[in-house]
Formats: C-alpha cells, structure tokens, sequence
C-alpha cells in the first residue's frame, strides 16, 4: 500500500512538472499568449488598487476571466499536442529494417525497370540504324546499276554539224572516237527516232 502511494504521488509529481514545462512552452512559442499573460497580471494589480480603494472592480473581473479563458483555447490544444507527442513510440529497429529493406527493394525494382527501358530503347535505336543503312545501301546499288545502264546505252554518239546536219555514229564507225556527242543514244531506233541519220563512215 505505501508502495502505491509512492507511485501515485511520484506519477503526480512528473504530471505536474511535465504538464508546467508544456505551458512554460506554449506560453513562449507565441506573442498572443505573452500579451494575455500581462494583461491579466496588470487588471491584477488594478484589480488590487480598486479593491484597496474600495471601488468597483467588476471590469477588471471581466477582463481577468476573458483573458484567461482565450489563453486557454490556445494552450490547451499546445499542451495536449505535447502529451499526444510523449505517448506516440518511436518506430522500432524492426520497423525501420523492414522500411529500409521494402525501399532497397524499390529502388533495385526501378533500377532493373530503368534498365530494361534503357536496353530496348539501344535495340530500336540499333534497329532504326540497320534500316537506314539498308535503305541507303539499296539506293546506293540503284545508283549504280543506273550509272552502269546509262554507260551501257551510251555507245551511240550523236553529232550535230555546223550546217545543222543530224549524224550519228556506231563504235565501229571511222569517226566514232574522234567524235564530241550532243547527244548519246542507247539503240539506233532512238537516234533515228530524234532526227538523227546513220553515218557512211
């Protein structure tokens, strides 16, 4: 039983204590509180003036019990707060381990998803390049095969005298190699088609 009493009281003694350092606290942490505090301990002092003189002092009881009942609505709600703070634990090792394991995880599943994106992004960029080599390859035998086509229909050589005479000449003909052509043909069909005659030499 003395034991209980001694529990009870020193329960009741950390109360008090805690619950004056709280108001101590939320007294400081706001200008409001303060300029409550001087107002009731100066309508105090005039208070005890009026009373010493014998004079009314009804107004000054009135602005005491306002005034304490707004410092109230402001520092209980901030001493509660205090208290509500004390009774919430902190989280345990294994809490703190197992949020430090599940955003490991997180970040190794981002990491990989980064990746994964980063690898097919190079394979689309690798396969884009392909194809533009591809089609630039194509282009490049088409070009070629052209050249070789417009060299291969150029062995009829067209010439235009200064009397305006049309003429045009086959390989096997005597000036063939001397002559500079305006124009050059691919069958004898297409020079004669464009107004040109067949050389007698």
């Amino acid at each position: 039983m003395r034991l209980f009493k001694i529990l009870f009281w020193l329960c009741l003694i950390f109360f008090v204590i805690s619950l004056f350092v709280y108001t101590i606290q939320c007294i400081i942490s706001a200008w409001w509180n303060i300029l409550l505090i001087i107002i009731i301990l100066l309508t105090l002092w005039w208070y005890k003036i009026r009373r010493k003189n014998q004079k009314s002092v009804w107004q000054g009881v009135i602005v005491i019990i306002l005034s304490l009942l707004l410092l109230a609505w402001f520092l209980i709600p901030c001493i509660f707060g205090h208290f509500k703070d004390l009774e919430e634990e902190p989280e345990t090792d294994t809490e703190m381990n197992h949020h430090q394991v599940l955003t490991n995880d997180e970040e190794d599943k981002e990491k990989k998803q980064q990746a994964e994106k980063e690898k097919e992004e190079q394979e689309e960029r690798e396969k884009e390049q392909a194809e533009s080599e591809k089609e630039q390859q194509a282009e490049r035998e088409k070009e070629q095969e052209k050249e070789q086509e417009q060299q291969a229909c150029s062995n009829i050589r067209g010439n235009i005298s200064s009397s305006g005479t049309k003429i045009y000449h086959v390989p096997s003909g005597q000036f063939y190699d001397k002559t500079e052509p305006e124009e050059t043909f691919c069958t004898e069909g297409e020079a004669k088609s464009a107004g040109y005659r067949k050389s007698k030499l």
